[in-house]
């Protein structure tokens, strides 16, 4: 007993020379507790990582997806451009004067006599 006593003393006397009261809060036998505040912290903190993944990887994908869009829609503008084209061409040739002679005579018409021309006034 005396043994234990005089190391119970050397240890308040090295405290006492520090002036630091050293006391475990935690308990010996298990594992560290988490106060609700914590739990609540550490869950909305990974809420907000969660949140923030899941927002990166939508914004990453619509964005591939506008990409695909709007190649395909450059794709179909190309297309109509050019069947606009030739159409505008189709159109000047069928309403060209060379064409509507010759396709008039072809269907068997001619041109009007003088006799059969009326003026309206």
């Amino acid at each position: 007993m005396g043994g234990r006593k005089w190391t119970c003393q050397s240890n308040r006397l090295r405290n006492q020379g520090t002036g630091v009261r050293t006391r475990n809060a935690r308990k010996k036998d298990g594992e560290p507790r988490l106060t609700s505040r914590q739990v609540v912290l550490i869950a909305v903190l990974f809420l907000i990582f969660m949140g923030s993944g899941i927002g990166y990887v939508w914004s990453n994908f619509e964005g591939t997806q506008i990409g695909y869009d709007l190649s395909r829609l450059q794709k179909r503008e190309r297309e109509l451009n050019e069947l606009h084209r030739k159409l505008k061409l189709e159109l000047a040739f069928l309403t060209s004067p060379q064409y509507l002679e010759t396709t008039a005579r072809d269907a068997g018409l001619h041109p009007a006599e003088p006799e059969q021309v009326i003026l309206v006034r």
